[in-house]
């Protein structure tokens, strides 16, 4: 009897020093322990620029050529407006929503930049779901590259792991629009939904991401209900590599990092080493400034000097909901498109989004282009959106200056 005592107690500290070492992981660049710890903070402000110490990831490659814009900065940007009834201004808002950084573009110039707390220029920002509208806009590169036919190919035309799944069954333009009809929880805040599982799966249990998404089934058809869920982006991801035959971190880095001139930065994976995957749904860590530049392609119609970087329509597109029974957010007062929001508070414009506050709001009638990021543990979802009432009046006062010479 003892003896069987020793041998389970020892096969038990066998156990408890495995699990030990897999949730510290000593010696590797992250840890369960170390995941498990940013989940839990209310301030993330630290945390979501500094992703990728925390989490695997593929650095984006610094260029040659740095793009820089010039400065032509505004010595005060307090803007003010109406949201529910309520007196709002500048400060109140960052100080309440967890603002790190707010940059403007009007012109091609930067009118204003700051950054708020311990942030500053040279951080990379976590862009959370921000990161969707770049994975949109290499398919529209694809498309003009001739490596996607069309929209309406099924994913299983590009991503052979997607076979045989109801993934594989759906159009690449379904996709785009979020309209995939395939059943996925995306509630970040509720214990148990599919997004929580999706990050387990990932950095706790260190699977292939592909391998968790591609067993998702279709719960109504494809084309004609909106719902926004994550996995239709990662999904994107696999046909861009199928397209092209190479990591989506490499795409990043030729179609758009060079020729937008970013200064570096990562874009975060589903694990280390050889076979990783970038997350294409989320997960970018870049500059502010770097993530003008998307939005600077944007106002510009998608042109780079007399280089077309986007095909012709494209930008169109993006600014136009494609059919509204399906790709409206009322309760938000938002419109979608393309992997984008259209902003039914700030007229004319659209915006790349992501959780917690990141934002590129691109105005192309303006030329103006306003880049936030923030950790706002205060969101609503229920609520009419804020932020297009900031941009609005951001725009507005701009113009005011401009217009008044001061």
């Amino acid at each position: 009897m003892a003896t069987a005592l020793r041998v389970g107690g020892a096969v038990f500290l066998v156990v408890l020093l495995g699990l030990a070492y897999w949730y510290f992981r000593p010696g590797s660049e992250f840890s369960p322990a170390e995941v498990i710890r940013v989940s839990g903070i209310e301030d993330r402000r630290e945390s979501y620029r500094q992703m990728d110490e925390v989490y695997p990831s593929s650095p984006i490659i610094r260029p040659p050529k740095v793009t820089t814009f010039e400065r032509d900065l505004v010595d005060e940007l307090d803007p003010s407006w109406e949201w529910m009834g309520q007196s709002r201004d500048w400060a109140q808002y960052r100080e309440q929503r967890g603002v790190q950084g707010l940059y403007v573009l009007k012109d091609g110039k930067v009118r204003f930049e700051e950054y708020y707390g311990e942030a500053g220029a040279n951080d990379h920002f976590t862009s959370w779901s921000v990161a969707k509208s770049w994975v949109s806009t290499l398919i529209a590169i694809g498309m003009k590259d001739g490596k996607i036919r069309s929209l309406d190919d099924l994913v299983s035309d590009y991503a052979p792991e997607y076979v045989g799944t109801d993934y594989g069954d759906t159009s690449i333009r379904h996709l785009l629009w979020m309209s995939s009809g395939i059943q996925f929880n995306e509630n970040y805040e509720e214990p148990g939904a599919d997004i929580r599982k999706l990050f387990f799966n990932t950095f706790l249990m260190n699977r292939d991401v592909d391998d968790t998404v591609r067993t998702f089934k279709r719960f109504r058809p494809a084309g004609e209900h909106f719902n926004y869920i994550s996995t239709n982006t990662q999904v994107l991801s696999a046909v861009l590599r199928g397209a092209y035959g190479q990591p989506l971190i490499d795409i990043v880095n030729e179609k758009l990092s060079t020729p937008l001139g970013l200064s570096g930065g990562y874009w975060l994976t589903d694990r280390k080493g050889k076979g990783k995957k970038e997350l294409g749904y989320c997960c970018l860590q870049l500059t502010l400034e770097d993530y003008a530049k998307l939005g600077q392609l944007y106002v510009q119609d998608g042109m780079l000097g007399d280089q077309r970087i986007l095909p012709e329509g494209w930008v169109e597109a993006v600014g136009t909901i494609p059919q509204a029974s399906h790709s409206m957010d009322n309760a938000r007062r938002l419109g979608y498109s393309l992997h984008f929001w259209l902003l039914a508070d700030m007229p004319g414009a659209f915006a790349m989004q992501g959780y917690d506050g990141q934002y590129i709001a691109m105005d192309p009638a303006e030329d103006l282009v306003i880049v936030m990021v923030s950790a706002d543990r205060s969101m609503d979802y229920s609520q009419p959106a804020e932020h297009p009432l900031l941009f609005n009046a951001i725009r507005d006062e701009l113009r005011r200056i401009d217009e008044e010479g001061v």
